[in-house]
């Protein structure tokens, strides 16, 4: 189980797995320990037990007033869970069957193409951002930004024709729903909350620790599938240039100017995070739908009048 930077291993003395997930659910703040114990069936002493074990561990949440939050513990805090958010969307299925080779190979190869149509998408996002911006002090960071992110999709487009797909079926494909709503998610993040937008930055944006691991992760599913040696080179660069560039950190360098962030603003912006999370899970579970089907269209075609 993951909680920001923290791992921790579950052991199981009775019970099951299920039991305890169920259980977990209900630690909203909603209901008490009575309420949890008569609806998993779980004994109120054991409920309590596992309770205050997740309390000793700083597991659960404390709420208490609040008017701001000071902007490099934001920040800080920001960047923590992104890190555990990360880390849960590379648990996602599509992850695991294609490194097992479970799934098909064109779902190795949806990934790419859905993951070229979503890096295409970074200056209409990007330019929304700078658009609806609510504080002049940002406009240079997402300028700039905007400048070192516009062309980034040529990298995908390099790697999918090294993988064998035709340039300019790459260049008329069209993206599976799933992607539009990861692109119009964060075109609504950026046109309706500057700091809600750079926050998101610290969850999509590549991360060093994870590179060498995400690099070498790609190579061997490639080859694995018995796509080209090398052919995933390019996807890779783009993915170094932008850790070196380090637009995951964008969120800090934006609050630099900042004392702090009032609790109003920070709700949102986490809120705002936790729906682009969920939005990548959604992605995921739509490229393993769409790619996994072998009677769809790859790469998948516009639908012209004269389809019908």
């Amino acid at each position: 189980m993951i909680v920001g930077r923290k791992h921790f291993k579950l052991g199981q003395a009775e019970g099951d797995l299920k039991t305890f997930l169920n259980l977990k659910r209900y630690l909203d703040g909603r209901h008490t320990v009575a309420e949890i114990a008569e609806i998993t069936g779980v004994k109120e002493d054991d409920v309590r037990d596992i309770v205050q074990t997740m309390h000793s561990n700083d597991l659960l949440r404390a709420s208490g007033p609040m008017d701001s939050v000071p902007a490099d513990v934001f920040a800080k805090q920001v960047d923590e869970s992104c890190a555990m958010w990360a880390q849960q969307i590379g648990f996602h299925r599509l992850f695991s069957g294609i490194e097992l080779g479970q799934l098909r190979r064109e779902v190795f190869m949806g990934l790419i193409m859905e993951t070229y149509h979503y890096v295409k998408s970074a200056p209409k996002h990007i330019a929304t951002a700078i658009a609806h911006c609510d504080d002049p002090a940002l406009e240079p960071i997402l300028s700039e930004y905007f400048t070192e992110e516009w062309n980034h999709a040529g990298f995908l487009l390099e790697t999918l024709v090294n993988m064998g797909v035709p340039k300019e079926q790459v260049e008329s494909a069209h993206p599976i729903i799933g992607t539009w709503s990861l692109i119009n998610n964060m075109c609504e993040i950026a046109r309706t909350d500057t700091l809600s937008y750079l926050a998101c930055t610290s969850l999509f944006e590549a991360r060093e620790s994870n590179a060498d691991l995400a690099a070498e992760s790609l190579r061997r599913i490639a080859t694995s599938y018995g796509y080209p040696e090398g052919c995933v080179e390019p996807m890779i660069s783009h993915m170094r240039l932008d850790v070196d560039a380090g637009h995951k950190g964008l969120l800090a360098e934006a609050l630099e100017h900042r004392e702090f962030v009032t609790a109003r603003d920070a709700h949102r912006a986490v809120n705002n995070l936790h729906d682009l999370k969920h939005t990548y899970d959604q992605f995921h579970d739509q490229i393993v739908l769409y790619y996994s089907d072998i009677s769809n269209y790859i790469p998948r075609l516009k639908v012209d009048y004269f389809s019908l």
